[in-house]
């Protein structure tokens, strides 16, 4: 009987940990939705500077409420060559801050007060936002319900400990090593590392590990020693994704365990004056606020969490540029590594990570994007170039251009496909398909750049020319083409939305117009007999090779355009 009480325990316990775990899930996914365009914002305008990343890791984390999406993020970014790997050791840092928001979400309306009595309202409150037709407001309704399922999980969590029992094999294993001093927070710090490995969510566990303290299983020491072994654990995300990624990923992975690894050191040295300062702390806290003693253990709990990873960061942000070579002297740099960046889909484990994946993916678009209009810029100078190394070298830059195209439009089209094969809303369903629309278009870009080429070369090996006359009048269509692209790579640059095809549509219309206009100009010279069949045939092709190449711009814009209603 008292075995299948045991298990009885064990069952609800477990089921306590899937709806925290699960609540944490929603959160995180509306979080996500809900702040893209501040996460487009955060990354598009971080520097080198390390302060700026660890804001940003901070922030990002804290607006996402998953430590494991941003590391997961970050071994992605690094692997596509978006970030290099100081930055992103920064944005790591700050990422281990932000992290801990969390434990004091939970410490706060976790034990403040019993989360039950007020359950039902804000669940009420949530109803009506689902069925709202914006999905901002959906998204906000999402987060509620989440949030309210996980203070749920919790509560059950806390009501699931049965009472404790002196004589309980539990209680007499954890008391009969309670005199192994430093052994002792080494043993409790290597449950919270295994509970961590287990679970994949430091957040879970160290709720757990706070209902434990709370309800007396452990004492207030060994419960910081278990923060500790979980976040060592939580590295654990970082480094299974890294296993597919390339060696400049593998660095970052191994830099976020180096980075927590060295902290839990350094912190087990002055172990007992934390412990001591962070339960003080927590004690004058309850003194001089509302909230109850009865919080002191959790409280004192998230202190000492947020002083350690503070501190840590504090400590070692300095050493940023020296942590990167180090990890370049233990996993050293391969000849060509540095042209083996590439996109690559990494899926969390427990966490969904759509939004941050579709973020990443239109940064990838966006690079894209500009890519396609550096090929381009080429096709001017290669028209009017006569010194014969400097035209190959700038024939060999075109097909450089499209070959990179061809592998840019390839990753991005498997990237996007494996987003789409996670259950999506219908606003990221329609944001898949305008970035494969996108994507698509991209490559015609670059494939109307090779016809381009192929003209021009064609023309020189056939010693055609053009006049000066017809020369400006090609160069000006050209400057309206890249400023379409400008254009393009502009509305790209920001959160994909309706209302950018004014702007667009005008540059379009003038391409035409002024191709239209060119096209007759060039029929009235043929029959005035200002220049020879075989030049103007030449001519016409660039033309209609602009306005081709203008008609995908046209197509990128509106795909942005039409993929939100």
């Amino acid at each position: 009987m008292n075995n299948a009480n045991l298990l009885l325990d064990m069952l609800t316990i477990l089921g306590a940990l899937t709806l925290f775990l699960f609540g944490m899930k929603m959160m995180s996914e509306s979080l996500q939705r809900l702040s893209g365009r501040k996460l487009r914002n955060i990354f598009t305008n971080i520097a080198s500077n390390r302060v700026k990343a660890i804001v940003a890791g901070l922030l990002v984390t804290g607006l996402i409420q998953s430590s494991s999406a941003v590391t997961v993020m970050l071994v992605s970014f690094v692997n596509a060559g978006l970030f290099s790997l100081t930055q992103a050791l920064g944005i790591m840092m700050g990422a281990n801050i932000g992290t801990t928001v969390t434990a004091w979400l939970i410490t706060i309306f976790g034990f403040k007060f019993e989360f039950t009595s007020i359950l039902l309202p804000v669940l009420g409150l949530s109803l009506p936002l689902l069925f709202f037709p914006g999905a901002r407001t959906r998204s906000v309704g999402e987060f509620i319900l989440g949030f309210a399922i996980l203070f749920l999980g919790l509560q059950f969590m806390k009501d699931a400990m049965p009472g404790i029992d002196e004589h309980s094999p539990l209680i007499e294993a954890i008391t009969s090593i309670s005199g192994y001093g430093f052994f002792r927070m080494l043993m409790f710090a290597g449950a919270g590392l295994l509970i961590t490995l287990l679970i994949q969510s430091s957040s879970a566990t160290i709720a757990l590990t706070f209902v434990l303290c709370n309800a007396g299983y452990i004492d207030y020491s060994a419960a910081a020693a278990m923060v500790l072994g979980e976040n060592l654990g939580t590295t654990i995300t970082a480094n299974i994704a890294a296993v597919m990624a390339n060696r400049a990923a593998k660095r970052l992975a191994a830099g976020h365990t180096l980075f927590n690894l060295t902290g839990l050191i350094w912190v087990s040295a002055f172990f007992n004056f934390f412990v001591q300062l962070s339960y003080n702390a927590a004690d004058y806290i309850t003194g001089h606020s509302p909230i109850p003693v009865e919080a002191i253990n959790p409280l004192g709990l998230s202190v000492f969490h947020t002083g350690f990873n503070l501190f840590n960061t504090i400590l070692l942000a300095g050493f940023i540029p020296l942590i990167r070579k180090s990890l370049e002297i233990i996993i050293p740099y391969k000849p060509g590594e540095k042209k083996s960046y590439r996109l690559r889909y990494f899926k969390s484990r427990f966490m969904a990570m759509i939004e941050v994946d579709i973020l990443q993916a239109q940064e990838e678009i966006y690079s894209f994007g500009r890519h396609v209009a550096y090929m381009f810029s080429l096709i001017p100078e290669y028209l009017t170039e006569k010194r014969e190394g400097k035209y190959e070298k700038i024939q060999k830059k075109i097909y450089k251009c499209e070959e990179q195209s061809d592998v840019l439009e390839r990753e991005i089209t498997d990237y996007i496909t494996r987003i789409a094969e996670n259950d999506l809303t219908e606003a990221n369903s329609r944001k898949i398909r305008a970035m494969l629309k996108i994507t698509d278009d991209m490559e015609s870009i670059a494939d109307q750049c090779m016809q381009m080429e192929r003209t021009i070369r064609k023309k020189n090996e056939a010693k055609a020319w053009f006049t000066q006359e017809m020369r400006e009048d090609l160069f000006a269509l050209f400057e309206l083409v890249k400023q379409a692209l400008d254009t393009m790579n502009e509305n790209l640059s920001r959160d994909y939305r309706p209302g950018i095809l004014a702007k667009a549509t005008e540059k379009e219309l003038l391409i035409n117009e002024l191709r239209d206009k060119l096209i007759d100009l060039n029929k009235q010279r043929i029959d005035e007999g200002e220049h020879t069949y075989k030049n103007a045939a030449y001519y016409a092709e660039l033309l209609n090779q602009c306005e081709k190449l203008a008609d995908h711009i046209i197509n990128i814009n509106q795909a942005i355009a039409s993929n939100i209603k």
